[in-house]
């Protein structure tokens, strides 16, 4: 994906860019790459489904992010998942007076995913969050770059899907078994530098 980038309607300088997709009311973390934003240029790379749970499929939408002053901002609209092709061209506006843009609240979560031997789990392995028997996040594990090998994931609030509440528990499902782990669905954005802070332990 590639375009230009806008805030306040000025050209976007950024050190990082990236994207989430919406898809079946759910919310999912999909940037293979975090570039910078240049003069308002920029060109990012967005995972597939095949690449990851939850990510780019006929009828997703890509919403952009980025962080501002510490502020983490989406763009104001989002771009459909090309039917055709692997590219898409999308001029992303950013707006310092409505920062979630055309995202939905969600709770961000990162980390590693190990098995009940604390034996790391591998790529492609399925990390699911459920407010009761309700799923609300879905992804998987997958490498970033050469430091991090995780999931990165997003639990979205009862505006995008009835159930997942806010302030109740989160549970996880790794590669379909229940995580020890549970969390709260705060319905908050990361701050800044945040990730890879919350590794889950199948039980």
């Amino acid at each position: 994906m590639f375009g230009n980038a806008t805030l306040d309607g000025v050209p976007l300088q950024a050190q990082f860019l990236g994207a989430v997709v919406r898809r079946d009311r759910l919310i999912t973390p999909c940037q293979s790459d975090i570039p910078p934003v240049n003069e308002g240029k920029y060109q990012i790379g967005v995972l597939t489904e095949s690449q990851g749970l939850g990510c780019g499929a006929p009828g997703a939408e890509v919403v952009l992010w980025t962080f501002v002053n510490g502020t983490k901002l989406y763009s104001t609209s989002a771009v459909a998942w090309p039917r055709f092709g692997r590219v898409a061209n999308f001029d992303a506006r950013f707006s310092t007076a409505t920062p979630s843009g055309a995202a939905p609240p969600v709770t961000e979560l990162s980390g590693e995913a190990f098995d009940n031997a604390q034996h790391q789990l591998p790529v492609g392995t399925s990390v699911e969050a459920l407010v009761g028997t309700t799923l609300c996040g879905r992804a998987s594990v997958r490498q970033a770059g050469d430091t991090f090998t995780g999931y990165v994931l997003a639990v979205v609030g009862p505006d995008s899907v009835p159930g997942c509440t806010r302030g109740a528990p989160i549970t996880f499902r790794v590669d379909g078994r229940r995580a020890r782990e549970t969390y709260v669905n705060q319905l908050t954005a990361a701050a800044s530098g945040s990730g890879g802070s919350f590794p889950l332990t199948q039980s």
